[in-house]
């Protein structure tokens, strides 16, 4: 869906609706992966928080930052719209306020996700949208002019990193976030399930806002805790949660490939995401336990949280010389493997 919605973003071009950007003027574009055609767009910086999406677009030479700088104006923002409603509103106002005035802002969202508020969204910070549809999504544009301060401000305030208070213990979390406002109920049945003292350096692979390396930190007299996510906003949520510790090792990082910087751990800990957008794909999942297998010293030892009903068990026991399954309730299995 990333791949479609970031073509989508040139689409008012193609249908004559909105010239394109001048050569001499400043673009950016917020959330869009790798397109060839967006690279007919001249003068772009891209946005990307999402580190396979980086990769991509680093290895063709594409500038692009993890986050939004209030540093530079654009003349044009592309943005693709995230599902999660706070974390949207954000991308739109944070977009619009770097907007040069008179600066055009264009978006685009599928209809299921988004896509069918997108005008309304526009209208309620004071811009006067167009649109068009394709392939059940909307794409809405408009020039930066008119806009309501407070109602960007609101925006930016909710979908902004902040603290809530999460099992009497204040976290900084943040919409768009895996769980961002709630302690996910695999990861607590994992932390419950973990038989042994750990020892030596392990991982947290794929940590989000930090809970379970927090829980392993307060629980485990450990050397070492690399913390690694592919999500740059989570990283930088984890890093405040856990701050009071001091023996992490923070790395924003692809875990479905070889971790060559990882030095072989003695554990891991993990709750792999099966979501990409709105489809459930199990190979992220399997990428992980791969990636956890190879990362592990002989005798290493997985703990893993997944949905009950993803079929992981083959590829754990094709991997992995003892896997036993130490619990299953509440729709999720946690399963102990030794490399």
């Amino acid at each position: 869906m990333n791949s479609l919605l970031s073509s989508l973003l040139l689409y008012p071009f193609e249908k004559g609706a909105l010239k394109r950007p001048l050569a001499n003027q400043k673009n950016l574009f917020w959330g869009a992966g790798f397109r060839p055609e967006l690279n007919t767009i001249s003068n772009s910086t891209f946005v990307q928080s999402f580190k396979p999406r980086a990769n991509d677009l680093l290895i063709h030479n594409i500038r692009c930052l993890p986050v939004m700088t209030d540093d530079i104006l654009y003349d044009f923002i592309f943005c693709v719209i995230p599902k999660q409603k706070e974390e949207a509103l954000y991308r739109i106002a944070r977009s619009i306020k770097s907007l040069k005035k008179d600066g055009y802002f264009v978006a685009a969202a599928a209809n299921d996700a988004g896509g069918k508020r997108l005008e309304q969204w526009f209208k309620d910070v004071g811009l006067k949208p167009q649109s068009l549809s394709k392939s059940k999504c909307r794409i809405v544009w408009a020039s930066n002019e008119n806009v309501s301060a407070e109602v960007l401000e609101k925006y930016i305030k909710d979908g902004s990193r902040q603290q809530i208070m999460l099992e009497k213990k204040i976290l900084y979390t943040k919409p768009g976030i895996f769980s961002w406002n709630k302690i996910d109920t695999g990861s607590r049945l994992l932390t419950e399930n973990i038989l042994e003292n750990f020892y030596g350096s392990g991982a947290d692979f794929g940590c989000g806002y930090g809970y379970l390396s927090g829980q392993v930190l307060k629980r485990h007299k450990v050397k070492k805790l690399y913390a690694i996510d592919a999500d740059y906003e989570a990283l930088g949520c984890a890093r405040e949660n856990l701050k009071a510790f001091d023996n992490i090792e923070y790395s924003w990082s692809d875990l479905t490939i070889e971790q060559k910087e990882l030095p072989p751990v003695d554990w891991i800990v993990m709750n792999p995401p099966f979501h990409q957008e709105k489809e459930t794909k199990i190979d992220t999942g399997q990428a992980f336990i791969k990636t956890a297998a190879a990362s592990l010293k002989k005798n290493g030892v997985l703990y893993m949280v997944a949905n009950a009903h993803l079929p992981y068990e083959n590829l754990l026991e094709s991997l992995f010389s003892d896997v036993r399954k130490l619990a299953e309730e509440q729709g999720f299995k946690v399963f102990r493997a030794v490399r």
